[in-house]
């Protein structure tokens, strides 16, 4: 990663505010190069492309669009007075309770086309795209999938909001946006030093590199009062799925390292084992959900599982990955529910997943008390 004076100060003094300030540059960019600002459209109407040219400015300028809603866009496009395109620029931050539906509602309300266009990092697309589409279906809203003429756009569909009107959701990445528009201002100095300048801080924000902490920060007991609760969800989840012979934990202990909290278990029935619990780099990689099981070759059957469960996930719209020899499952948390309903979803998702490995055959070498490693 280059690091230019611009990514420095950021990451330096307002490490937490890499997605104000990169809208910020990005709008300042489109205002002030008449190339960049013809590259936006470009890629808009790549998507949409009837959508006429439109003018950009960001929730922090004055006189910018706050609904009835209070939903405050990062960034909109105008034709004139005519609102029609939303931008929510998206670092690791999750979605607002919003986003997408909202702004989607939002969108329904001005001359058509509309578009809501979410910018994320290369990383997180698949993970964001699958959110958006969960958080879509969940409402009822049914979608058409679209053929767009930039492989800049990663996706986009037609949303059906109500009979006739279809705002249009779309998902790019930093890194698809700013090439697409560096090659626009090719022949535009200043706007191709902005662009690497604002390139810079999206790398920045995207590396795993270490930040500097905030006062703020440290101060916060908000988080580790979240991870206490979390833990009391793991304990009482398996206590409940051991009363109902959903889990099996004898002679099996809580196991943590750095990176995860929680414990050994088997499913009952068939015994195969797993570890459960918060696993704060699955977390942040995935970022649907703190809570993971963890299936590792050997004890776990971790190659016998994964075909029975991702069959299941696929159909259910489970997240799971096979990563460092371990098949894992994202299990979701049941939001804005007391703490009972909360770990009654999560047994009941035990529950299912015990359903599906009954299939596996029995395991036919003997079986240790628990993994033989340090985790």
């Amino acid at each position: 990663m280059q690091q230019t004076v611009f990514s420095y100060i950021i990451r330096k003094q307002f490490s937490t505010e890499y997605e104000n300030v990169a809208t910020e540059a990005l709008a300042y960019i489109l205002h002030s190069s008449e190339s960049a600002q013809n590259g936006m459209m470009k890629l808009l109407r790549a998507v949409a492309p009837d959508i006429p040219d439109l003018q950009f400015r960001t929730q922090q300028t004055e006189g910018s669009l706050q609904t009835e809603d209070s939903i405050r866009p990062d960034m909109c496009g105008y034709h004139g007075s005519e609102t029609h395109v939303f931008v929510e620029n998206k670092f690791w931050a999750g979605l607002t309770e919003n986003q997408p539906i909202f702004y989607l509602r939002q969108l329904a309300k001005f001359t058509p086309p509309t578009i809501l266009l979410v910018v994320v990092p290369d990383a997180r697309r698949e993970v964001m795209w699958r959110e958006l589409s969960i958080r879509l279906k969940k409402e009822g809203i049914s979608a058409t999938e679209r053929d767009t003429t930039s492989g800049s756009i990663f996706r986009s569909i037609t949303t059906e909001i109500n009979p006739n009107i279809s705002p249009i959701l779309a998902l790019t990445s930093w890194t698809r946006l700013l090439s697409f528009l560096a090659l626009e201002v090719a022949d535009d100095p200043s706007a191709r030093s902005d662009l690497l300048q604002l390139q810079a801080l999206c790398d920045a924000a995207e590396s795993d590199a270490f930040l500097p902490l905030s006062s703020e920060q440290v101060s916060d007991q908000q988080m580790p009062a979240f991870i206490l609760q979390l833990n009391t969800i793991v304990q009482d989840s398996v206590e409940l799925a051991v009363t109902k012979r959903v889990l099996n934990i004898a002679g099996l202990l809580p196991r943590s390292n750095w990176e995860r909290i929680g414990r050994y278990a088997r499913i009952y029935e068939k015994g195969v084992g797993f570890w459960f619990g918060i696993h704060f780099r699955l977390w942040k990689t995935h970022g649907e959900t703190p809570l993971w099981l963890v299936f590792s070759e050997g004890w776990s059957r971790a190659l016998e599982v994964q075909p029975l469960l991702e069959r299941w996930a696929a159909k259910e719209g489970v997240t799971t990955a096979f990563e460092n020899n371990e098949f894992v499952v994202a299990i979701d948390i049941a939001l804005g529910e007391d703490k009972d309903r909360v770990v009654r979803s999560i047994v009941d998702r035990l529950n299912e997943i015990a359903q599906v490995l009954n299939e596996l055959p029995p395991k036919t070498a003997p079986e240790t008390s628990e993994p033989n490693n340090n985790t």
